[in-house]
């Protein structure tokens, strides 16, 4: 069956003609220095229409998707005269440009600007990170935590657009992992853009796209930057970070290197009344200090042939230790008796992570071109705890010994083939295979009570192809159609079960469709459609568990369903501000709940499948860019009803997400920022959670052009706290969540060698990683 479906895309591939072209280059002042930044524009011979827009860091521009065709290429940069050239596209085409200065005879003269570091177009928010506030955060999550309609989890596992749920993370077009991403050097980020409807192309599981544009690379040479960071929250961290690039001819080569050292905080508490049992209990758990050890070491290698032909091979490995006592306070009154209860533990925790990828893309002939590309993933993850109790002041007593062991292989591989019709037509065919296959063991050594071991198995396949045909009809509506069908095989069991626990084969099928209607030279209009899906992470298929207290445990699911979402949306832009509203529905949405184990007589708290979700967004995005100011201005009102036949709900009501961000360059070299934003207070049909108010603020100096100091101010008035509440399986549950994020953090960087950092052409082909966690 594979081997047909394989044959009819290749045949349906060979039909299309036609191929689309990169258009890149160098732009330099009368001294042949690269010009610090600037504007690309890109205009269409025959109706003088925008076509593309990009800016020009330190020298280089970089344009993707190009069809073929005549284009009057305009490169705007402060204090030069504008330079135009008539091009005509039809292969890959690496340009150079030389400036004129732009001389005014004047006394004196100080030339002072700023570059736009947010942009909008089709209601998908794009941030340039390659400017001294952003390049100097050390950690690329928690880069994401300062940009609009990102919301990083506490626990930094998890990352959500604001409206979206969790989205895919791309790298120039090739998916990477959670995992991958906070292993990239950030000083190597061009842009991030936010894709609220992403096509056909994408994995089945984005409602929303994160699309990562490293720096181009069109010099030879060798470069190497270094950074330290000091960063002093509750506890003192630090990171310290290399990168180096080299480029000579066709091949391209990388590699980067992480040590940090980290002392987190973490607490929370949640109090739970169950009538039917006569049970009250609440609980505060404290981490004062996690001696957290993190190496991420990234290599990678690309050749290329000529234009369009590459080969590339990339790796990753990142390994985390973390050494960390919990102590717990527990009051739990059943029936007439009441205890209180001190819990310590003792965590010794390993976390092992590897990805190695090859690729090889050849354009066969004027009109084909096909992708290839195969990836191995490792995740280790061990866990021994020892466990402590005193009940009622009568001293500790050992509970408990606990060893736990989880590990998943996975592998993928993939094919894509495209085609371009002439006047910017596309076809895009497709397939990809992965694999999946994990095992979780727990042993358990009770004082005084029988030892528990026990053995679980997961095997997980998922086979996908996909369509799709974009264009524009009367040159100007665009228009694009996909269709995604995806079969899924799930099997768990324990080894010493006879049966399966979990067996289940889905076929689903994802159609996603675009138009985009331009209503004149400044305004626009989209609409969209598209079914999705969101998976749960592999490492919920498990049976491991966490102590919090001897009444309540942390738990996987492994019957958890992946979830169902149906969206159709639009979006009005005015020039590059955009004005959207967007409807969904979901079946099986996953969230966090509490439920009471009759036999055990524990709670058992860990992520559930919920009965339906649905409801709308309206969001608005305004850039603007004045003189030495530049900012955004993003909000988000959300109506989200959550409904389950177990839970006690609420009526839903909307809430507002709001984000501003402001840089101001003082002097050339000088950068203050400040930004902020907020939740207000949101019921969701089940949950109640609070307001949030979070400020940041920062400061950038170069000097001599090579080292750069930031000094960075972190939530400001401490407002990191998260609170819910709900009814669920006769439960009422309100927790509370402290995060250590009020931070004051010192980085400063060092950069040598002449070169940009490269463009590594390599792609991860295992559209899975996002869920190895």
């Amino acid at each position: 069956m594979h081997r047909g479906i394989m044959a009819i895309a290749i045949l349906l591939s060979y039909i299309a003609y036609g191929q689309t072209h990169t258009l890149s280059g160098s732009v330099v002042d009368g001294d042949g220095a690269p010009v610090a930044f600037g504007d690309a524009l890109l205009f269409a011979i025959k109706d003088g229409t925008l076509i593309n827009y990009t800016t020009i860091t330190d020298g280089i521009f970089f344009f993707e998707g190009i069809g073929q065709g005549g284009y009057r290429l305009r490169i705007s940069c402060l204090g030069f005269s504008d330079e135009s050239r008539v091009l005509e596209v039809d292969e890959n085409m690496e340009l150079q440009i030389q400036l004129t200065e732009n001389v005014t005879e004047l006394d004196a003269v100080e030339l002072r600007g700023s570059k736009n570091v947010f942009s909008n177009e089709h209601g998908n928010l794009k941030v340039n990170v390659d400017n001294p506030i952003f390049s100097s955060i050390p950690d690329a999550l928690d880069l994401l935590s300062r940009l609009p309609n990102l919301q990083l989890s506490p626990d930094r596992e998890s990352l959500t657009v604001i409206g979206k749920g969790t989205p895919l993370i791309y790298l120039r077009n090739q998916q990477i992992s959670l995992e991958e991403f906070a292993a990239l050097p950030v000083e190597g980020i061009s842009s991030i853009e936010i894709i609220n409807n992403p096509s056909a192309k994408y994995e089945a599981a984005g409602r929303a796209v994160l699309l990562i544009t490293p720096k181009p690379n069109l010099s030879e040479g060798i470069k190497l930057n270094v950074s330290e960071t000091a960063s002093s929250k509750r506890n003192f961290n630090h990171f310290l970070n290399t990168n180096g690039t080299y480029r000579k001819k066709g091949l391209s080569l990388r590699g980067n290197l992480a040590l940090n050292h980290l002392q987190t905080w973490e607490s929370n508490g949640f109090e739970f009344q169950i009538p039917a049992q006569d049970i009250q209990t609440d609980y505060l758990a404290l981490m004062r200090a996690n001696t957290r050890l993190q190496t991420h070491m990234g290599a990678g290698l690309s050749y290329q042939f000529n234009d369009t032909d590459y080969f590339s091979l990339g790796t990753l490995l990142k390994l985390q230790t973390d050494k960390f006592p919990i102590d717990t306070d527990t009051f739990l009154a059943q029936g007439t008796s009441a205890d209180f209860i001190v819990s310590q533990t003792l965590n010794d925790n390993t976390k092992d992570f590897f990805s190695g990828n090859l690729n090889f893309n050849k354009q066969l002939g004027k009109n084909l071109n096909v992708f290839l590309g195969g990836q191995y993933s490792s995740f280790v993850q061990k866990l021994d705890t020892d466990i402590s109790n005193d009940f009622n002041s009568t001293g500790f007593v050992p509970s408990q010994s606990r060893q736990q062991k989880y590990q998943l292989d996975a592998l993928a591989f993939r094919l894509d083939l495209e085609s371009a019709f002439t006047h910017g037509a596309r076809w895009e065919l497709g397939f990809n295979v992965n694999e999946a296959r994990a095992k979780a063991r727990t042993q358990v050594q009770a004082i005084g009570d029988a030892d528990l071991d026990t053995d679980y198995r997961y095997e997980e396949g998922i086979f996908g192809v996909y369509a799709q045909f974009s264009g524009k009809m009367r040159k100007k509506v665009g228009y694009s159609a996909g269709l995604r069908m995806e079969t899924n095989l799930v099997q768990g069991k324990f080894t010493d079960a006879p049966n399966f626990l979990v067996d289940r084969k889905n076929i689903n099928f994802f159609p996603k469709m675009r138009l985009s209607v331009p209503i004149d030279s400044t305004k626009s209009i989209t609409l969209n459609y598209s079914r999705s899906i969101e998976r749960p992470n592999f490492s919920n298929a498990s049976s491991i568990t966490t102590f919090i207290n001897p009444f309540l445990e942390f738990s996987r699911n492994i019957n958890l369903k992946p979830t169902l979402i149906d969206e159709v949306s639009m979006n009005f832009q005015y020039k590059k501000s955009s004005l959207g509203f967007s409807y969904y529905q979901q079946k099986n949405p996953i969230y966090y709940s509490v439920f009471y184990d009759e036999e055990a007589d524990r709670a058992i708290f860990g992520p559930v499948n919920l009965g339906e979700q649905s409801g709308w967004n309206l969001n608005v995005n305004v850039p603007i860019s004045y003189r030495k100011w530049t900012a955004s201005f993003s909000m988000v009102l959300t109506n989200n009803n959550i409904t389950d036949p177990e839970a006690a709900m609420v009526k839903a009501k909307p809430f507002l997400y709001y984000h501003s961000s402001h840089q101001f360059r003082i002097t050339k070299d000088t950068i203050i920022s400040m930004d902020g934003w907020g939740l207000t207070k949101r019921e969701e049909g089940i949950f109640k959670r609070n307001a949030l108010f979070v400020m940041n603020a920062g400061i950038s100096q170069t000097f001599f052009k090579k080292l750069q100091c930031s000094l960075r101010f972190n939530d400001i008035g401490r407002a990191m706290r998260f609170e819910e509440s709900y009814v669920i399986n006769g439960i009422r549950s309100e927790g509370i969540f402290f995060t250590d994020a009020q931070e004051i953090a010192l980085t400063v960087k060092y950069a040598l060698g002449k070169i940009k950092d490269p463009d590594l052409k390599n792609r991860d082909i295992d559209q899975n990683l996002d869920r190895i966690k």
